[in-house]
This record gives C-alpha cells, structure tokens and sequence, in this order.
C-alpha cells in the first residue's frame, strides 16, 4: 500500500477528485484534526489538491476566517467533503462540528463526502471504540448539559464512517 504522503498515495485520491469533480466548481472542504496531522498528510493533501486545480478550503485557510459561520458556508458552497479520520479526530469538538455541518449538508444540498481513514480503522469510527470511545467518554462529562450536542456527533461519526472511504495505514 501507497503511503499517504507519497506522490502515489496522493495521486490516486487527487486523481479520483479531478475524475469526479471534472466540469464543476472543483471545490472541496478538507476536515482534518489539525494539532494531530497537520504538518504531514493534511497538509501535503491540501497542497497536492490546490496544485492540482481543485479549490481547497479548510478552516485555516483560504477566504474563511474559521469562525463557525464562514466555516458552514464554505461547506454548503463545496461540491465534496473530504474528512480525514485520525485517531484523535474525535478529540476535537471543532472537527466534530465540522462534521455534524457536512452530514447536514450531504442531506439538504446533495455534497458529496469522501472519508480518509488516517491510521485508524474504520470500524473504530463507526463503532466508535478505541480513542473515539475515550473521546466521547471525555465529551459527556464536559458536555453533559448539552448532551444533544453530543449525540449529534455520535450520530454525525456514524453516517460519515458508513460510506466507502480509504484506509491510510502509515505515515512516512
């Protein structure tokens, strides 16, 4: 298997997102947890993708400030998602909420969600075992007042988990 951040391991998902995005706006929006993989897969990817022609937008970069507004807009304005799951995706309740925001708009506006398992194995998301039982352990206690919130994220990790994705073992 390719390794994730080798020009082979890049090119198959940017090959499949120029072959899928071909004659559209070409924009995608990149979920990543950024303290976790930031400065190797992620960024590479984003750099691979916007080089390639796809207009990429993650919430640190390009016109979006980051502030949850701007952050929904860009998604509903994306023809694709891609959500890079890593082992401590589910740590981040800004990733989460990220996610909950692409489910919603896969539902209204038909925006197409591509998952990335990063080192991780996708039943550990869906089933949400692992770190990503650690993590929602972790959220209930901090949340629990808006527990809601939480099930949104659950629910939100399950639906995502579900489609087909890639697996990426390694990083090198």
């Amino acid at each position: 298997m390719n390794s994730p951040t080798s020009p082979m391991g890049l090119f198959s998902v940017i090959n499949f997102l120029m072959l899928f995005l071909s004659g559209k706006a070409n924009d995608v929006f990149l979920s990543f947890n950024h303290q976790e993989i930031g400065k190797n897969f992620a960024d590479h990817l984003y750099k691979d993708l916007n080089y390639a022609g796809i207009r990429t937008f993650r919430d640190d970069g390009g016109i979006y400030t980051g502030q949850k507004s701007d952050i929904k807009r860009a998604i509903q304005e994306s023809r694709m998602s891609v959500v890079v799951f890593s082992k401590d995706y589910a740590s981040s309740t800004k990733c989460l909420d990220q996610l909950v925001l692409i489910m919603d708009a896969r539902r209204t506006t038909g925006l197409h969600v591509l998952p990335l398992f990063h080192n991780v194995d996708p039943s550990e998301v869906w089933e949400q075992k692992g770190l990503f039982e650690e993590a929602f352990a972790k959220h209930e206690k901090s949340f629990h007042k808006e527990m809601a919130r939480v099930e949104s994220w659950r629910a939100a990790l399950k639906e995502a988990a579900d489609l087909k994705g890639k697996e990426r073992k390694q990083d090198r």
